[in-house]
């Protein structure tokens, strides 16, 4: 039987290729390829259901073919409907545009909301924004899809609609939409999105840090340096992660970065202090001599501000710095804190340093640790540099009682790497052996089995 349905939704292709070839929705060949589809539509074999969506997305043409298709909607159960929602999205003809709106407006199905929704992004307008914006808070798939939407959706009046309602719409609302114009890439909105850095909302806020993360230069430095001293906690974290970004990673960052300087050197006192975390992730010789300076003061405030600072640098250049105070530190707090930005900075992907150096940083930072707490977080460090060096210096590790447990989760991430372990295979799979006899933890050993087997791992 299901060979025969086979044959069958072969030669309805390969009707509906021919009959529907060419037409235009007029005529009486046009009206039978219609009539076809419909009946494809209405089937209960899923082959043939697909073959009639084929030819709605891209078969027969034409306004008057697209009034037929739409007029089905009301007729069909709600899983069809949301498939022939998503055809004539796919089909791009706007006369679908006043039936799906009513579709997406009456149906209590989520999945033909949705694909209703997806379909305005493609053939929608400015007058489908409102509709998407008040989605984008609903639950799923009419979430996403309304984002999906939002994103895609053509026209400079969408695109106006959009901004508007990203200034006038709930905050939540309202946050979804900057970060929905960044995906668009919308630069010309760039002066909105500074000015919704300064937001009495928090969630407002945030968005536009974010999105101005992903688009913007050294005009926009100023804004961004207001919106990271207006926000605290975990939204100054996130808005220092954007200033970072645009002076590190964006084009145009170098000048981007030096008007961050010029911001930090204008700043008075109360802003500086909040300003240094910023300063030392984007890096550069200024700033470098600026924490120099704050470390080399008698005042020990300004010395523990210093030093709190130059942990956080974004490279290996001040490994040397860190070790020599580490080395004269008689403050054991002092010690561990800069302890921390060597074991931080040592295997950094995207240091100064080769592997071989970055290793043998790390080597002189086991060194200088004095508990087993400190080299357990050396060997958890050590499998970011991918070698087999680096492997062949964890794996003694695992005759420590104290440390063994840190040196599995760090040989297994190594596994991780297939070219790695299969370069190394007899090593690795010793070394996988032992972890799953010492190790404690089921998902490590679940890990290694599946490695020693050649498999990969879902994280």
């Amino acid at each position: 039987m299901s060979s025969f349905l086979t044959t069958r939704s072969s030669c309805l292709a390969l009707l509906l290729a021919v009959t529907s070839a060419g037409f235009c929705g007029v005529g009486r060949a046009a009206d039978e390829a219609v009539a076809m589809v419909e009946s494809l539509l209405a089937a209960e074999d899923v082959g043939e259901r697909a073959i009639g969506l084929e030819r709605v997305r891209y078969g027969i043409k034409g306004k008057a073919a697209t009034d037929r298709l739409v007029a089905l909607l009301p007729t069909l159960p709600p899983a069809a409907q949301a498939q022939l929602a998503a055809a004539l999205g796919d089909r791009a003809d706007a006369a679908a545009l006043p039936a799906l709106n009513a579709l997406c407006g009456s149906s209590k199905d989520a999945s033909v909301r949705a694909a209703c929704m997806r379909a305005f992004g493609t053939i929608g307008g400015r007058a489908e924004v409102a509709a998407l914006s008040q989605a984008l808070v609903a639950a799923e798939p009419e979430k996403t899809a309304a984002r999906r939407a939002l994103t895609v959706i053509g026209g400079a009046d969408a695109v106006a609609a959009i901004a508007a309602a990203s200034k006038s719409a709930e905050p939540e609302t309202r946050a979804v939409l900057l970060e929905v114009l960044a995906d668009r890439r919308e630069r010309g909105l760039l002066s909105d999105f500074v000015a919704a850095a300064v937001d009495s909302q928090a969630t407002v806020r945030a968005a536009a840090m974010r999105s101005l993360g992903k688009l913007g230069g050294a005009d926009q430095i100023p804004g961004m340096v207001l919106g990271f001293l207006k926000a605290e906690g975990k939204e100054r974290e996130e808005a220092e992660k954007a200033i970072v970004m645009v002076c590190t990673k964006n084009d145009g960052r170098d000048q981007s970065a030096a008007r961050f300087m010029e911001i930090f050197k204008a700043a008075n006192a109360t802003d500086r202090e909040p300003l240094l975390s910023p300063l030392a992730k984007i890096g550069g010789s200024g700033a470098l001599e600026i924490i120099d300076g704050l470390v080399a003061d008698a005042d020990a405030v300004k010395r523990q501000l210093g030093l709190k600072t130059l942990v956080k640098w974004p490279d290996a250049t001040v490994s040397k710095r860190l070790i020599d105070l580490v080395g004269s530190a008689k403050d054991p707090s002092e010690r561990d804190l800069l302890l921390g930005g060597l074991i931080r900075i040592a295997p950094l992907p995207d240091n100064k340093l080769k592997d071989n150096e970055k290793l043998d940083l790390l080597k002189k930072t086991m060194e200088l640790c004095t508990n087993d707490k400190d080299r357990g977080r050396v060997l958890e460090r050590a499998n970011a540099i991918r070698t087999v060096e680096t492997f062949r210096f964890v794996v003694p590790y695992l005759d420590e009682p104290n440390l063994a447990e840190s040196a599995c989760r760090s040989i297994v991430e190594l596994a991780h790497h297939r070219k790695l372990r299969d370069d190394n295979k007899d090593e690795f799979m010793k070394a996988l052996d032992r972890v799953i006899a010492t190790t404690k933890n089921p998902e490590l050993i679940e890990r290694s089995e599946r490695y020693k087997q050649g498999k990969t791992w879902e994280r």
